[in-house]
């Protein structure tokens, strides 16, 4: 038994939920013993000045009789207040004549010989042992008057505010404890939903999600971020697993093709020359083979934001004339007509060797595809810049829209080229925070791209 509960309390106070609410809780319960204890004090304070005050305020008036009327008055005033029952049982008084003997009061002696100020002190009032407060005054004619308090109901007034001050302190402590265990509940309840995901996608379930609560309040907010961080997790990996397979299956064929060729060489009968060819090929095939990670690695980089140390304030129109100067030749040789067309302030935040990969892949893959006229068209409004590349040529099917701009993708199988071209388009689009669309020109297709101006 004594195990187990060593065993629960171990557990229990190394949660971190526990240890937090814990200390929030010694730190209340401080803050409310300070607050007691300052309440206790003011009140006993408050209570032993009022009876200063009213053994001040008694005195003042018992030597004021006597200075008006002399010993007889004030044995007269006495006699009065010690028959009126008012507070009689609390009030305490002796007067003492030249030699000491007693002339009035309930005391049956003095307390003290001589008291300057007002002090606690034990006497027998009419026989019984009690502790009050007095004061002790010389008259003119040699007399002693003393006035005082009992302390009896004082002390059990004050002993009910202490007990009631600890009653509190436990009160709070016992709500702290229960706080602190029903917080830890609620707690590891909210923190055992991320845990429980954790789990499964440490077990290979990616898919696994953190359920939202209808409040949202902080935990909320955390799982939405930690869901969308585990979809963006998700994307990348299933990303990483096709790329995976493509790059496998694109370096399978073309080193087959060069272990083919040159085993076919190794055989005797094969010439000088069938050995060259052989080796010439082999060359080739390496060099596309090299291309094609130099292409990956670069949309990689791209992918990871390794070139947003370089942006800067760029004007998109100008990059634009380079690229499009660039095409021109390119077009006339294939019988194509390119325009550029500007509207507004073209300046925008990026790379511009980026930017102008961009435009390039677009009036490239444009051009090979179009009938006769490739438009390019840029827009400026000051907070986004828009540009647009239309040709119109077959297009592409709507239904293969999604389909575009993944690795590898080819629409025509057929066609020369890695399927990186658009993919290299789309990283860097979302690495300058802008969006892109397709739609359909008819005939043609119709690239969008949106830029903001300044970087988010």
């Amino acid at each position: 038994m004594i195990a187990r509960l060593i065993r629960f309390l171990s557990r229990t106070w190394d949660s971190i939920s526990f240890r937090l609410t814990f200390n929030y809780g010694l730190l209340a319960i401080f803050s409310i013993l300070v607050l007691m204890a300052f309440i206790y004090l003011q009140v006993v304070g408050a209570l032993h000045s009022q009876l200063q005050r009213q053994i001040a305020s008694t005195t003042h008036r018992l030597v004021t009789d006597f200075e008006a009327g002399g010993s007889d008055r004030l044995v007269r005033s006495l006699a009065f207040t010690l028959s009126d029952e008012v507070d009689s049982d609390r009030e305490l008084y002796l007067l003492l004549n030249q030699t000491g003997e007693k002339v009035i009061g309930n005391l049956d002696a003095a307390p003290v010989s001589r008291l300057s100020d007002i002090a606690e002190a034990d006497v027998i009032n009419n026989g019984v042992p009690v502790t009050g407060r007095f004061r002790v005054v010389g008259l003119d004619d040699g007399s002693t008057l003393i006035v005082g308090v009992d302390l009896a109901d004082t002390n059990k007034t004050i002993a009910l505010i202490g007990q009631a001050c600890l009653v509190t302190l436990f009160v709070a402590l016992m709500l702290v404890i229960v706080g602190t265990f029903i917080f830890r509940r609620e707690l590891d309840y909210r923190v055992s939903s991320i845990h429980k995901t954790a789990t499964l996608i440490s077990g290979g379930q990616l898919s696994s999600r953190i359920p939202l609560s209808e409040i949202q309040d902080e935990f909320y907010h955390l799982s939405h971020e930690i869901n969308s961080m585990l979809d963006r997790i998700e994307v990348l990996m299933n990303g990483v697993r096709h790329v995976s397979d493509t790059i496998a299956h694109n370096l399978r064929t073309p080193l087959t093709r060069i272990i083919s060729r040159l085993r076919t060489v190794q055989r005797p009968g094969h010439s000088a020359d069938d050995v060259l060819q052989a080796t010439y090929f082999a060359v080739q095939e390496i060099e596309s083979l090299n291309q094609l990670f130099e292409k990956l690695l670069q949309i990689s980089e791209i992918e990871a934001g390794v070139h947003r140390q370089s942006f800067r304030m760029y004007d998109f129109s100008i990059i634009a004339d380079d690229v499009i100067d660039l095409y021109s030749a390119f077009a006339e040789d294939r019988q194509r007509e390119l325009t550029l067309s500007v509207q507004g302030d073209c300046h925008m935040y990026g790379d511009s060797d980026l930017l102008a990969s961009m435009l390039a892949n677009l009036v490239d893959n444009a051009l090979k595809y179009t009938r006769q006229h490739v438009w390019v068209s840029l827009a400026g409004d000051g907070q986004r810049l828009t540009i647009q590349v239309q040709d119109d040529g077959a297009g592409i099917p709507a239904s293969e829209y999604d389909n575009v701009g993944t690795h590898f993708y080819q629409l025509d199988p057929n066609a020369t080229g890695f399927g990186l071209g658009l993919k290299s388009v789309m990283a860097i689009v979302a690495m300058h925070d802008g969006t892109l669309t397709f739609s359909d020109r008819a005939p043609g297709l119709n690239v969008t791209i949106v830029f903001p101006v300044e970087q988010g």
